[in-house]
């Protein structure tokens, strides 16, 4: 019988092609040797057509993967927001979960993940969402740091910030920045050469002269018309005093949006007299006064617009009115024709404010403007608007017998009825006033006194009249003075380098949790090194990433910075946290004490 025999070779064959038929699972890497990334896409400084982007990346090796990716995405030109997440699993691609905004620059980051322990940071890139836009519709930036009149005393390049009003991005901006006014001198100027809306002068400024700057967004060779100018003092050792510096020969045009009061009933007889703040408008109509009275609230949230020259040319800059009204254009240094615009039907506006008539300052015209020629030597100019809204306020037919409040002791008349409230006035013993509101037990009535509504405690005096027939009134809420709260304060590296990066790490991460009831306006640490000379100057660094939970972190690159205050002895890199929250209380933590990192010179 013949016998059939298997050789040595033909069993290595059939176990390699056994092998191959099986995939092994890739292993975990282990949390201790986890690697930085490498950002791939989009790349630094690119566009990306979607405002869903896919953001990818590579791991260094292939022979273990993390069990999965934290992914930081922040929008600027402040990137203080989080939009980002985690893929959950080693895939290596992430796509936000809610269209992000066009025409915004966007920064982000990656850090592998085993659990709830980050790995190394792969860095920052920063893309921007479209559209280009069209080179004959550019419109003027508007400038947000420094403010005008203040210190320059950032530490990185990026420290003039403007933002783009419209949702299109340039192809970049050209900044001009000078110690001339006219900026005749441009040996300072510079663009940023993409559309990102930060920018640094490209050498030292000189300490406690003031510059002059202004942004123009550019496509090509074509620019769009520049911001309004604003000047700024350089200082960034804090060695010329922190005084603010205005402008020479700049002027200011503010003023208020208010809603000039005119209630009437929606039917039956007009009331004889008209109501307080009414007038007849001729026709059998009835309309608001145009004369901005004691109590006459501001409306937040109106667009007000800026043009050079007449009201029928381009706008150059745009605000919204704040919480009071109010709004300022501040730093104008060209002088001539200037105008000023609200147009209740455009947006945002129109949600704003229809329905309803502009009565100041002139009845009936939409949109109101105000033409103002500005010259030499002028300084805050006031232009106000009144709005009269159709339905409001709802009338109140007058009470036939109003009551009453006699004084029989001077009092002081308050913003709300608590003595917690600032007073607006006082009103003297023996003055007999109506009674306009009250709060729920009775304690405080809300009085008027001289054209001023104000509130009085009902224990300095005598009340005449029923209490049922007078109104309950929500005060304005107390102002909020307590600081926000920092906690759990520490470094993340036990040691940090400088002049080189092969002895350890030359950067040092400090993360904090920082909370408050109003929200967060401001967060930054604090730093300076202290060595065998005494401890040198203090710096600053911005929030670098914020998470959920009011966790912030700060990176201080002292790799570049701590030679120049220790030279080669070593030393300690001492910080401070502090927090602004958003009705501008700012607190220090941990008390004012210093935190420390040692630092050691890498030969």
């Amino acid at each position: 019988m013949k016998k059939n025999y298997i050789s040595f070779a033909g069993l290595a064959l059939i176990f390699g092609l056994f092998l191959l038929s099986c995939t092994l699972p890739t292993p975990t890497c282990a949390t201790e040797s986890l690697l930085a990334v490498t950002l791939t896409d989009p790349p630094m400084w690119g566009i990306v057509g979607s405002l869903t982007p896919t953001l990818s990346w590579t791991y260094p090796v292939t022979s273990c993967n993390p069990e999965g990716y934290a992914i930081q995405l922040m929008t600027g030109p402040f990137f203080t927001d989080s939009l980002g997440g985690g893929t959950g699993d080693p895939s290596t691609s992430w796509a936000p979960g809610s269209p992000l905004e066009p025409g915004k620059e966007y920064a982000w980051n990656v850090s592998p993940i085993n659990g709830t322990t980050l790995g190394p940071i792969a860095g920052r890139n920063y893309f921007f969402t479209g559209p280009i836009c069209e080179t004959a519709a550019l419109v003027a930036p508007n400038l947000l740091e420094p403010a005008d009149g203040g210190t320059f005393n950032y530490l990185y390049d990026d420290g003039l910030i403007w933002d783009y009003p419209e949702n299109c991005i340039p192809e970049g901006y050209r900044v001009d920045l000078s110690i001339d006014p006219t900026f005749a001198d441009t040996s300072l100027s510079g663009g940023t050469g993409n559309p990102s809306t930060r920018w640094g002068p490209g050498s030292p400024l000189a300490e406690c002269v003031v510059y002059y700057w202004r942004v123009a967004p550019i496509n090509g060779t074509t620019l769009g018309p520049p911001s309004l100018s604003r000047s700024f003092t350089a200082d960034t050792t804090g060695a010329c005093g922190g005084s603010p510096v205005s402008p020479p020969d700049s002027a200011s045009l503010s003023g208020i949006v208010w809603h000039d009061l005119c209630a009437i009933p929606e039917l039956g007889p007009l009331p004889d007299p008209l109501p307080e703040g009414c007038i007849d408008t001729g026709g059998g109509g009835i309309g608001a006064n145009g004369i901005r009275e004691a109590g006459e609230p501001g409306i937040a949230g109106v667009q007000v617009d800026l043009h050079l020259g007449l009201c029928a040319d381009p706008v150059v800059a745009s605000l919204l009115t704040d919480a009071n009204g109010a709004y300022s254009f501040d730093g104008i240094l060209a002088f001539g024709d200037h105008c000023l615009s609200v147009d209740a039907l455009a947006a945002p506006n129109d949600s704003v404010l229809i329905p309803g008539g502009w009565t100041a300052p002139l009845p009936g015209l939409n949109p109101a403007t105000h033409s103002r020629l500005i010259a030499s030597g002028d300084a805050v100019i006031d232009l106000d608007f009144g709005w009269d809204y159709q339905f409001l306020p709802a009338y109140v037919a007058p009470t036939p017998e109003p009551s009453s409040f006699k004084f029989d002791n001077n009092a002081f008349c308050r913003k709300g009825p608590n003595k917690a409230y600032t007073d607006i006035t006082a009103i003297p013993v023996g003055e007999i006033v109506p009674v306009i509101g009250r709060n729920n037990d009775n304690s405080w009535l809300y009085v008027s006194w001289r054209n001023t509504n104000c509130w009085v405690s009902s224990i300095t005096g005598q009340f005449f009249g029923e209490y049922a027939i007078i109104p309950f009134l929500t005060p304005i809420p107390l102002p909020d003075s307590i600081p926000p709260t920092i906690t759990n304060i520490r470094a993340l590296e036990a040691m940090v380098y400088y002049v080189r990066n092969s002895c350890g790490p030359t950067e040092a991460s400090i993360g904090a949790r920082i909370s408050d009831d109003s929200g967060i306006a401001d967060a930054y640490v604090r730093y300076r090194y202290s060595g065998n000379n005494g401890p040198g100057n203090w710096r600053t660094a911005p929030t670098h990433d914020q998470a959920m939970g009011g966790q912030y972190g700060f990176m201080i690159d002292v790799g570049s910075e701590a030679a120049q205050d220790l030279g080669k002895s070593g030393g300690v890199l001492e910080y401070q946290v502090y927090a602004t929250d958003n009705n501008s209380n700012t607190t220090a933590a941990p008390d004012g004490n210093l935190l420390g990192v040692p630092v050691s010179y890498c030969p």
